[in-house]
């Protein structure tokens, strides 16, 4: 019997099954490199240091939880618990792979058990990014998360880096832009005709897909009218403004906006496929255009030239060199390329030579750490002893116009860092140096202090998915400028002149938040 069933079994309809093998084989080897993960063996403590015996385990096919107000079960405590995950991820590619952890509050992440990202302090959700080189292979690793009050959130995942020239174009198997994207890639231009089709086969479905796509473009002053032409919804932010809203289901539909713009102006367009046919477009043509300014502009494209050094004085040779498209880096405190640079006790040096028009220049520096400057020569900005806070320095130069050396130099040994440069055009003589020291007078008028962490992210718009400009620490006191309509972020001003958003649960404010005008950002 054993013997007949061995010897029929071949003749019983072998096709289908010898298809689907060779349609499984295609499908997997026209994917890009991936990265995968048996199970996370999870333990949950209800204390914040991960000591003692874990009071509840399983395992979880994935680090991705917004447990809110809420616990992971209930016999871990809501507030003041802490967690480990233990798990393997093999990757199948050789390269820079990204690492991305979003908390509330610390997270530590170790591969090999070397760590790779360390945020383990009170904080808002925020999201922490890190690119390491790891060869193919399996590699043991171990992610750590404490909660300490309000929300907590603990979400961990990675992908082969993508450099972005472009359009960052992040898409996701839904169609509400929710949890991480199937794929990140760099996008040309966003003038898709996906038909019945998808964007990825293989990766994304041909339907029930979204898309995100963000970018900063130069303007020069004028008024733009933008069009979005798409099949289904579609989003669109221009310089941080909600200027089309048609997130509905629809056939083929053509909106447009017009916004006055200048400079650089960041954008972002969200779209969604719901069934058959998938289109997305979006163009821009000048209105109306007003004359330059007279003043020198700044260059819109600049590569450094970047050694990085695993020491505090830039002596002997560089442990990594690169191209760095800008100098416009926020670590906190990891390191500028794990496994390579050092996070603490390192030091940088970018240089290059520019083109510019004759005329006179303001250069700044936004650091946490030491900085040198020199523009043609002239040792223009000198900070070289260490900062443990933000310092914004800036200075003029007069240039004749031609070739221009340029270098900057950056120092940090422990703590946190930051590193920017920036210029533009000026006029008249030098009036800006080292940014006042914030101040704590008593609170009186519309003040608040930072008391709920360590460190505090200050952003560009109310809610995370805008970019940290900078940071404030605790015990810093800040003026107040108004709020969004729900009074959960509140626009502030530090004592140096800087304004942003930060949460308003991590200040104790002398006023009713209440109080406050209604700033509407999108």
């Amino acid at each position: 019997m054993f013997t007949r069933f061995t010897y029929l079994r071949p003749f019983r309809r072998p096709l289908p099954g010898l298809l689907c093998l060779i349609l499984l084989t295609v499908a997997l080897t026209g994917r890009p490199a991936q990265a995968q993960t048996t199970s996370w063996h999870a333990e949950y403590f209800n204390n914040r240091n991960l000591s003692g015996s874990p009071v509840f385990s399983r395992f979880e096919d994935r680090i991705f939880h917004d447990w809110g107000a809420g616990s992971p079960d209930p016999a871990v405590q809501v507030d003041d618990f802490s967690a480990r995950w233990n798990g393997t991820i093999t990757l199948n590619q050789g390269g820079v792979w990204r690492f991305v952890a979003t908390t509330d509050d610390g997270m530590r992440v170790f591969i090999n058990n070397s760590p790779i990202i360390d945020v383990w302090y009170d904080s808002q959700v925020h999201t922490v990014t890190t690119d390491v080189y790891l060869a193919a292979g399996s590699y043991p690793v171990r992610v750590e998360y404490y909660e300490a009050g309000g929300g907590a959130i603990a979400q961990f995942s990675w992908s082969l880096a993508t450099t972005i020239n472009a359009w960052k174009g992040e898409y996701f198997n839904n169609r509400s832009l929710s949890n991480q994207p199937v794929l990140v890639r760099d996008d040309a231009n966003i003038n898709f005709e996906w038909g019945t089709g998808s964007p990825a086969p293989g990766i994304e479905p041909p339907d029930d897909f979204s898309v995100r796509w963000t970018r900063t473009v130069q303007f020069a002053p004028g008024t733009y009218r933008f069009t979005v032409t798409t099949d289904d919804g579609v989003r669109l932010w221009v310089n941080n403004q909600l200027v089309i809203d048609n997130w509905v289901d629809q056939p083929i539909t053509t909106k447009t906006a017009d916004i006055a713009l200048s400079g650089a102006v960041p954008m972002r367009m969200e779209y969604y496929d719901a069934r058959e046919n998938a289109t997305a477009r979006l163009s821009w043509t000048a209105v109306s255009t007003t004359a330059p300014p007279t003043t020198p502009a700044m260059p819109t494209a600049v590569n450094w030239d970047a050694a990085y050094y695993n020491n505090f004085s830039l002596d002997g040779s560089p442990v990594m060199t690169r191209i760095d498209p800008q100098i416009h880096f926020t670590w906190g405190s990891s390191s500028p390329q794990p496994n390579l640079v050092n996070a603490n006790n390192f030091s940088v040096r970018w240089s290059k030579t520019l083109n510019f028009s004759p005329g006179t220049y303001t250069f700044k520096t936004t650091v946490e750490g030491g900085s040198r400057l020199w523009v043609n020569g002239q040792l223009l900005i000198d900070q070289w002893n260490p900062q443990y806070k933000v310092v914004e320095s800036a200075a003029n130069i007069t240039l004749p116009g031609g070739a221009v050396p340029v270098i900057m130099e950056f120092r940090k040994d422990y703590g946190l860092a930051q590193a920017w440069l920036e210029w533009f055009g000026a006029g008249g003589q030098p009036a800006s140096g080292t940014a006042p020291a914030p101040t704590t007078p008593a609170l009186s008028g519309n003040t608040a202090v930072m008391t709920g962490a360590r460190y505090l992210s200050l952003r560009s718009g109310p809610g995370v998915e805008y970019e940290a400009i900078a940071y404030l620490s605790n015990g810093e006191v800040v003026t107040l400028l108004g709020r969004d309509p729900f009074s959960i972020w509140i626009q502030v001003r530090r004592a140096d002149g800087k304004e942003g958003w930060v949460s308003g649960r991590y200040l104790t404010s002398n006023v009713p938040y209440s109080t406050l005008p209604v700033i509407n950002v999108n």
